[in-house]
């Protein structure tokens, strides 16, 4: 070894084996390689891996990799992690987890034992799905090859800027002084050795089609990367860009999707499901666009895209509500109705439809219909526009009634009982039994506070209370009990900058803003606030609460947090 390969090799050795006797036993997340301290395993459910998740955007795989038991996609938002053994997601590798976004050369699943190997730049990275261990090692340069040792303990073989690396599997770093030769190495099969041995996967692009509607658009899917499974040779598992992950059989050319985490990445708004969530994109993604449904287990997902005549690409999702079967999304380009089973069109109102205004910022249902609050006043929409017995009964433009405070930008809607409270730029307002004939009578709530009259960005109904938020105070009011509005001081707005939304259960009060999330137990007045970044990767933009999960949308992912007995977080 020439004088200069000596030094370094020295230098090396000595820094990564310092760092590797930390990483090797610290698992991912805790802030010195990344899960949290105490974390169990992702197998057993618990640890602070269950009680915090974030899930972003998967629909773009840029490389697969496959180790004898797991299969591991990366993505926009990190790596996604399936359990070929129990056919289970388990938990990502994020950038919570010491993860930077974007920064992935190279994957490569470990043929030895059940990990991952990654190249970043300045770095090789090894993820032990199992004990969720995140392992780093100081590299020259930037990795593009990752092989592994086929004599003694299999050790990985990286190659970074054109010199060549031993890595063990405790983290020391050796520089070997010449390529090895490619006998001695096990190199992952790529798509390139995929093409060759399957010729059908380039010849036969209609075989990984998403299932059709005639009224959505028709294209084949492009495969990004491959990885075959090192034990089943009818397993092949292909990315594609804007579908996720397939799991191929080739000797049958039977693919199955298996969709994980977001369609498009951030999330501008929220709504309950019945065993999850659904979320509404903003508009980023090249590929695809509409809303994805996140199962409360993290198991389950779909994706509704748009269509040929409502397409959903670049699209913003501003407010969102969901009834019985149907998705209300307000957008940046107008209101949308969406089937939640996929199997109804789509309908969309827009400015020649009759909005005031192409950008809708709050949506409440009723049976027959809902009501918008758009940019530049309010209207009525009947769900049944489609139809022509709605047209016959003189209901405007396409199902487009009444509409109310022009010119006036409202913020947000709520019903309490019969009644529909506004948060206009003008103050809060009430509508008692409105209709989408007249509109009904417009009234003010009684009370002296100013902040009645400025702007109101946010409401939230529970029980007997109404929430109101401005942009320097919470307002409490009693709508069934006549009682005079009160600020509601435990709700600081400057503790979360501009606010975002507003939510109320039983249990807790929530106040979203720009800066992060504050959180009131209603039972004692306790407090807590999640902040941007330490707590939230971005502002929070949406806000849901089921009785076990607060789910956080922000411009980064949804972020899932087990919720306490109480109501409040772990």
């Amino acid at each position: 070894m020439s004088p200069r390969l000596a030094v370094r090799a020295v230098v090396v050795v000595v820094a990564v084996a310092a760092g590797a006797m930390l990483s090797a036993c610290v698992p991912a997340g805790s802030g010195v390689g990344g899960a949290m301290d105490g974390a169990a395993s992702p197998l057993s459910g618990g640890g602070r891996r269950d009680e915090r998740q974030r899930i972003g955007s998967f629909s773009s795989v840029q490389a697969v990799a496959v180790s004898r038991r797991y299969v591991f996609a990366a993505g926009g938002s990190g790596i996604a992690i399936y359990d070929r053994a129990i056919n289970q997601w388990l938990p990502p590798l994020t950038r919570d987890d010491g993860l930077a976004d974007q920064q992935i050369t190279v994957v490569a699943g470990d043929p030895v034992e059940d990990a991952l190997w990654l190249g970043v730049p300045g770095g090789v990275l090894m993820y032990r799905p199992l004990t969720e261990q995140l392992q780093r090692t100081i590299v020259t340069g930037v990795p593009d090859l990752i092989a592994f040792d086929r004599a003694g303990t299999g050790d990985a073989i990286v190659r970074a800027g054109g010199e060549w690396t031993r890595i063990s599997r405790v983290g020391i770093a050796t520089p070997l002084p010449r390529p090895p030769a490619a006998t001695t190495l096990i190199l992952p099969r790529t798509l390139s050795d995929l093409y060759t041995q399957f010729p059908s996967l380039r010849t036969q692009p209609s075989l990984l089609l998403r299932a059709q509607a005639t009224d959505r658009p028709l294209r084949a899917v492009q495969i990004l990367s491959g990885a075959a499974s090192p034990e089943r040779t009818s397993e092949v598992w292909l990315g594609t860009a804007g579908d996720g992950l397939f799991r191929l059989d080739p000797a049958f050319m039977q693919a199955t999707p298996l969709p994980y985490g977001l369609m498009e990445p951030g999330v501008g708004a929220l709504a309950p499901a019945a065993d999850g969530v659904w979320a509404a994109g903003l508009g980023q993604s090249p590929d695809r666009g509409g809303l994805s449904f996140v199962g409360s287990d993290l198991q389950r997902f779909r994706w509704l895209e748009g269509t040929i005549a409502v397409p959903l690409v670049g699209v913003r999702g501003l407010s969102l509500v969901t009834r019985a079967s149907r998705a209300w999304l307000g957008t940046d380009r107008g209101l949308v109705r969406l089937s939640l089973d996929g199997a109804s069109p789509l309908q969309a109102w827009g400015v020649l439809d009759g909005l005031p205004d192409g950008r809708v910022l709050a949506v409440a249902t009723r049976d027959e219909g809902v009501w918008a609050g758009t940019a530049r006043g309010l209207v009525y929409v009947r769900d049944s526009s489609d139809t022509r017995a709605a047209r016959a009964r003189g209901a405007g433009t396409r199902g487009v009634g009444v509409r109310l405070l022009e010119n006036m930008p409202v913020h947000a809607l709520a019903f309490t009982g019969d009644t529909l409270w506004v948060g206009t730029e003008g103050g809060l307002l009430a509508i008692p039994s409105p209709n989408g004939v007249d509109g009904g009578v417009v009234s003010r709530p009684l009370g002296s506070d100013p902040a009645l009259r400025r702007p109101v960005r946010a409401l939230a109904w529970s029980d007997s209370v109404l929430l109101a938020a401005t942009d320097d105070a919470v307002l409490r009011l009693a709508p069934r009990g006549g009682v005079e509005p009160v600020r509601e001081d435990r709700l600081d707005v400057r503790q979360v900058g501009r606010v975002t939304g507003v939510a109320i259960d039983e249990r807790t009060m929530w106040l979203a803003g720009t800066d992060g999330v504050l959180i009131v137990s209603r039972r004692d007045g306790a407090t807590r606030v999640l902040r941007v970044p330490a707590d939230l990767p971005g502002p929070a933009l949406a806000l849901v609460a089921t009785r076990d999960w607060l789910w956080v949308g922000t411009p980064q992912g949804l972020i899932r947090l087990r919720r306490r007995g109480d109501g409040g977080l772990p």
